[in-house]
Parts: C-alpha cells; structure tokens; sequence
C-alpha cells in the first residue's frame, strides 16, 4: 500500500474515534457509541505503523 494511502486510512481512524466518542457523550439515544469509541485507534495506529516504517 502506498504510504498516502495509509496516513488517509490512519486520520480517518482517528477522526471516526473522535466523532463516536463526541457523539457517545452528547446524545442519549447514541450512547451506545460511547462503549466503542476505541475499535478504530488500533486501525490507525497500525496505518501509522506501516505508513512511518523503515524498508
């Protein structure tokens, strides 16, 4: 993959952990985000991972 690419999949990993999270929290009828907030951090920072890595 290119390292564009994965720094795109990375931010997006980032941004959607941040909206569940902010969404969680803000609204009752979506609280259920707030218990999950977290799945998409390990995406981003294997993107990061693989996109910063030494060939």
């Amino acid at each position: 993959m290119s390292k564009t690419l994965l720094i795109i999949i990375a931010v997006l990993a980032f941004v959607a952990a941040g909206v569940m999270f902010y969404l969680g929290n803000d609204s009752g009828h979506l609280s259920e985000l707030l218990d999950f907030w977290f799945y998409p951090l390990p995406l981003g920072v294997i993107s990061l991972i693989g996109a910063f890595r030494k060939k």
